[in-house]
């Protein structure tokens, strides 16, 4: 019994060890303010998003990464070696009609659990326009990291970066918004003892629908352009959506 169970742990322990490899996604853009926003109440969301493995052009290059998981570019935009959907949770809190804070925590899509890489991000975000029509900068810091662990999926690798957007939003009826929000995010990142600059940019168009007084859904969906160190850079396909309250 002692060895059925030894072993069973040893099992569950591999699987995990296994599971656990995945370099964090950077997400983008990190806050998008679909209109003038609650002013008067906090609004969760809770979510999916895609974005690019910002190491794994790092991770892809090492001896003993392997054939079938190396860094591909854009022969392979849906390699998940380079790009992952992780889970997304955030929190925008008023300070003013105009002025927002925001602040969210990601997990890796990876059942039966979020496995690392973790990561967190916070901004603010100030709204000009009316309730119609209007334009929402925003500037936001993000860190994340799979904290070392080996992993064929991008990594190991940690980011930690600084993102500016601008969300173009317009509410064409009640309870619907719709906005283009170009993004620029710059990071630094970390993989395999080494330290790499990257740029990551591109823009989504995102539509949320409101029903009751205090839900919604929002869809997001566009491309963006990943670039690490000096040379090496391919397309990113971006896809998100999430449920708010």
């Amino acid at each position: 019994m002692k060895r059925l169970c030894a072993a069973g742990v040893g099992l569950w322990g591999a699987a995990v060890v296994g599971l656990a490899g995945c370099a964090p996604t950077a997400m983008g853009p990190m806050v998008m303010r679909m209109g003038p926003g609650a002013p008067d109440r906090n609004v969760m969301q809770v979510g999916m998003r895609s974005g690019p493995r910002l190491s794994a052009p790092i991770a892809g290059t090492q001896a003993g990464v392997g054939t079938g998981n190396s860094f591909r570019g854009n022969e392979s935009s849906f390699s998940t070696q380079q790009w992952g959907v992780a889970f997304d949770a955030a929190l925008t809190v008023p300070v003013s009609e105009r002025l927002h804070l925001h602040t969210g925590l990601q997990g890796e899509f990876l059942l039966p659990i979020p496995l690392p890489g973790y990561g967190l991000y916070a901004g603010a975000s100030y709204y000009v326009g009316s309730e119609r029509l209007g334009l929402a900068p925003a500037l936001s810091l993000r860190g994340a990291s799979d904290f070392g662990l080996g992993t064929p999926r991008g990594g190991p690798g940690s980011i930690f970066g600084a993102e500016v957007s601008c969300a173009l939003t317009m509410q064409p009826e009640k309870n619907v918004s719709i906005g283009l929000v170009p993004f620029a995010s710059w990071h630094t990142v970390a993989s395999h003892g080494r330290n790499e600059q990257a740029l990551y940019y591109g823009g989504v168009v995102a539509a949320r629908v409101s029903w009751g007084e205090k839900n919604d859904f929002e869809l997001s969906g566009g491309f963006g352009r990943a670039k690490v160190g000096k040379g090496v850079s391919w397309n990113v396909p971006i896809m998100g959506a999430r449920g708010g309250r």
